[in-house]
């Protein structure tokens, strides 16, 4: 339920408040009620408790009633119930039993009082309070009643007490202690600064028992003018303290206050002259209760917003002390899971694939676990796989093998535990144990998400706080509450597009994501890996990328070269590539790039060879007569690099030496022969350990079947002019084929979520998970058209209306490619959104085009622009 930052609806529009003389005038011309009676509720929901309340109210217009707990729309509406049945006022008072929470169900996001003691930004604990008088606000409380502080408070937790009273009170809610904390040291901070509206009779004596003298010393020694109360807790002394000078009496069900009253109106107590004195004080907070009531309050707050920034700030991590959080070079990093949470696990291998074992593995020795685990392994141990009285003994076992291997362990719930002993490992720790938030807290591990809580200061004997601090470094964050980013109602658009597109046999499946901001707002698997519907399409299925292979393969390798300072974008061919033809050899690099150079599309070397299933090979076929081959081994690299450079150019030419747009593979097969030369190293070797790895992306290699097995991988083509196979693992492009699967301009497999990741680095600049791939300025360079005529980047698309490539709504700063078997990859800076579709289209023919005639691909890029463009014009009108 969203709080109502509204000013009540019975104080709104009414007129300047009844002066308190008034009311006290009216009162006493009979005196024939109780308004420093207050009656206070053991259980809202216990029926007879609220018909003695509502009896006295009406009866014997007792003047106020303390609630502690109850359904907020079910207590604010007896609350108005209870106003109309009499004339006299009565004061509704919030009882609050544990400080920092609501005493009302049905008010959800607010934090509890043990995440509010971790969290290590008062800010929040001011603006906790301000949420919380907001609401006793809409209910018309403005007084509420603090139940005991816990005594183990330390000097952190009180100063939070502090600023959260301080917030209610700046809100225009007033309190009072109900017990007086005694054992907090006042030393530091005078009881003025704490504005309590009410004085505990225990404030004055430590008995409660009340003396006229020692009252009149205290209130002029102390300056106190406040009104003095207690909890009844029998007849005879209650009569005697209001005597004494008590001016509120809280009674309740179970020391009969009938037997009070009858007392108290026998005996005539109200026409006596202390009485009137409290009589006329109550009336006089009456007045100033109401009148900050009616004062107008910022209603300006977004208090949605307000109470996600709550969220997950009571997370602590502990013990880092060599700060091995958060992970970024994940290629240096092997994982090992020990959970039983599958949940667990999976939010793992969103970031990096993970070696998983069951719980039961920390029941073999010490010596044996040491074996099975390789020595570069990090160990993410769940202990909420674990019973409670069991995780003090994984904790003991943890602290063991921590000599061997680096181990964060992950808790929630279970703060007994962390009173007594947290350890000596990393942990990461959610003290709010009712809801579990395991997948945020894995986020915070691999710096999706800062982590700035800390231990409550009474954990330790000291009462010093262990929180390690640490900021989000720009990995993606899966868990993300996208409601606030996007309109999700749009968003589900999409799946009904896409089940079209399936029942159509456009495709047999594939995987849709969306990021916003940094945050996965769409992520699905549709249909899938073939019309048989025998394997569902999962996250971590691979697909064949085709050209999405020069964006993620050929351009991060020459933007490498780039920034070391090897490569000039402006430099020829012929530099960097020495055995090119040397009719080629004067092509400028971002010519190639941006098609622009003069090579022809497409040349089908695939023609001269001939596939061998039996060894898997190509040989070279060369004619010896009509229809019969010679067939022996070349070498296909070399080959095809000489091809191309006694090749034509095309018949797009200026006249100047320069050449027309014509989108061309050719080139993109040069690039890899030149980064390969320039590097001196293999091509895919060095993309998998210098961007792949160290970015998490698992998924994503040439020729995956070395590392993944067959049946994660969707299936392409039912090859039956050249190989006469499904190809499945293996590249689809022909080409690429007879260059063993590796090349510039085709051949990466991999699947949306490692793609996302690889795109946002490019959106922020070349950063990502605390490591710099890439300058910004180079990131600028490759994605930015050279001339504003040009129609491509360095290697990537750019938005064309009239081709439909991309969305409507794309910014002209945006920037993607797409692939022949029926993928597409889409960044746009300005938005901060990048769009990821993979299928396999082509399965089981290449000809089927209707994934493309549909343009359906650019219709889901469309939902998702709108999806937050609507929620833009409807939240900031005339933008």
């Amino acid at each position: 339920m969203s709080i109502c930052v509204s000013v009540s609806a019975s104080f709104a529009n009414a007129p300047d408040p009844i002066e308190k003389d008034t009311l006290f005038i009216q009162w006493a011309k009979t005196k024939n009620t109780l308004p420093t009676l207050f009656y206070e509720l053991a259980d809202f929901n216990d029926f007879s408790d609220r018909v003695e309340a509502e009896s006295l109210i009406r009866m014997y217009g007792i003047g106020g009633v303390v609630v502690p707990n109850g359904e907020f729309k079910e207590v604010k509406l007896w609350m108005a119930v209870n106003q109309s049945w009499r004339k006299e006022p009565v004061l509704h008072i919030a009882s609050i039993d544990q400080i920092f929470e609501l005493p009302f169900q049905g008010v959800s996001g607010f934090p509890n009082q043990l995440s509010v003691t971790c969290f290590t930004d008062d800010s929040l604990v001011y603006a906790l309070g301000i949420a919380h008088a907001q609401l006793f606000r809409s209910m018309d409380i403005g007084l509420v009643q603090i139940e005991e502080i816990p005594s183990k408070f330390s000097a952190y937790e009180w100063r939070k007490v502090q600023i959260y009273l301080q917030g209610l009170n700046d809100e225009k809610v007033s309190y009072y202690f109900k017990v007086m904390p005694h054992h907090w040291n006042w030393t530091n901070v005078s009881k003025d600064e704490w504005k309590s509206r009410l004085l505990s009779v225990y404030e004055i004596d430590p008995n409660g028992v009340l003396e006229k003298k020692s009252l009149k010393k205290y209130k002029k020694e102390n300056k106190d003018s406040r009104i003095v109360f207690e909890a009844s807790t029998s007849m005879a002394l209650s009569l005697r303290q209001i005597e004494r000078g008590v001016g509120v009496t809280l009674v309740s069900k179970q020391n009969k206050p009938q037997t009070l009253i009858s007392h108290l109106l026998s005996e005539g107590i109200p026409t006596k002259g202390y009485y009137k004195q409290h009589a006329k004080a109550y009336f006089k907070l009456y007045h100033d209760i109401e009148k900050r009531l009616t004062q107008s309050n910022d209603s300006s707050r977004d208090w949605v917003k307000l109470k996600r920034k709550f969220q997950l700030k009571d997370v602590a991590l502990t013990n880092d002390l060599n700060q091995l959080l958060p992970f970024s070079d994940l290629g240096e990093i092997d994982f090992v899971t020990i959970s039983s949470n599958t949940a667990f696990t999976d939010i793992v291998d969103r970031y990096k694939l993970a070696t998983h074992f069951s719980i039961d593995v920390f029941s073999v020795p010490i010596d044996s676990l040491e074996e099975l685990i390789s020595k570069r392994s990090v160990l993410l141990v769940d202990l909420n796989s674990w019973e409670k009285e069991e995780q003090l003994g994984i904790i003991s076992l943890c602290d063991s093998l921590s000599a061997t291997f680096p181990i964060l362990t992950f808790l929630e719930g279970n703060h007994d535990m962390l009173e007594n002993s947290i350890g000596n490992v990393p942990m990461i720790w959610n003290p709010d144990g009712s809801k579990s938030r395991l997948d945020e807290m894995v986020e915070m591990a691999f710096g999706a998400r800062a982590v700035s809580g800390a231990l409550p200061g009474y954990f330790q004997e000291d009462q010093s706080r262990k929180g390690v601090v640490t900021k989000a470094n720009g990995r993606l964050i899966y868990s993300s509450q996208f409601t606030e980013v996007v309109n999700q109602e749009i968003l589900n658009q999409i799946d009904t597009m896409v089940a079209h597109a399936i029942q159509e046999e456009m495709m047999p499946g594939c995987q849709i994501m969306m990021i916003k901001d940094g945050q996965v707002v769409y992520d699905k698997s549709f249909g899938y890996l073939t019309y048989d519907s025998l394997t569902a399409v999962r996250w971590n299925h691979v697909y064949d990328i085709a050209s999405v292979t020069k964006t993620v393969a050929t351009v991060p390798a020459l933007m490498q070269r780039m920034d070391e300072g090897k490569v000039r974008l402006d430099g020829f061919l012929g530099d960097y590539l020495t055995d090119i033809d040397t009719s080629k050899t004067e092509l400028m690099l971002d010519d190639i790039l941006t098609h622009q150079s003069g090579l022809k599309s497409y040349l089908p070397f695939w023609r001269n060879a001939k596939y061998f299933s039996d060894s898997a090979s190509f040989l070279y076929k060369k004619r010896k007569r009509r229809r019969r081959y010679t067939y022996h081994s070349i070498h296909w690299g070399d080959s095809i690099q000489s091809w191309i450079g006694h090749s034509q150019y095309n018949s797009l030419s200026n006249g100047d030496g320069t050449y027309r747009y014509l989108y061309s593979d050719l080139g993109f097969m040069l690039m890899k022969d030149m980064v390969e030369e320039n590097c001196a190293c293999d091509f895919d070797r060095s993309l998998d350990e210098t961007i792949y790895q160290p970015l998490g992306m698992s998924f994503t290699s040439f020729n995956p079947l070395s590392k993944i097995s067959k049946e994660q991988i969707a299936p392409t083509e039912q090859d039956k002019f050249f190989r006469s196979e499904l190809l499945r693992g293996v590249v689809h492009d022909k080409n690429a084929a007879l260059l063993g699967g590796v090349s510039g301009h085709a051949g990466l497999f991999s699947n949306a979520s490692d793609l996302a990741k690889y795109m946002q680095m490019l959106l922020q600049g070349g950063y990502y998970g605390g490591l710099r791939y890439f300058s910004n300025d180079v990131v600028q360079t490759f994605t930015s058209k050279k001339n504003e005529n040009d129609r491509r980047a360095m290697g990537w698309d750019k938005p064309y209306a009239s081709v439909g490539n991309a969305s409507k709504y794309a910014s002209s700063e945006s920037f993607g490619h797409s692939g022949f078997t029926g993928t597409l990859v889409w960044a746009d800076p300005k938005y901060d959104l990048v769009y990821i579709f993979l299928s396999n289209r082509i399965y089981p023919d290449p000809q089927n085009y209707k994934l493309i005639e549909s343009n359906t691909r650019t219709k889901i890029h469309d939902l998702m622009y709108e999806s937050f463009l609507n929620i833009k014009k409807e939240t900031s009108p005339g933008s």
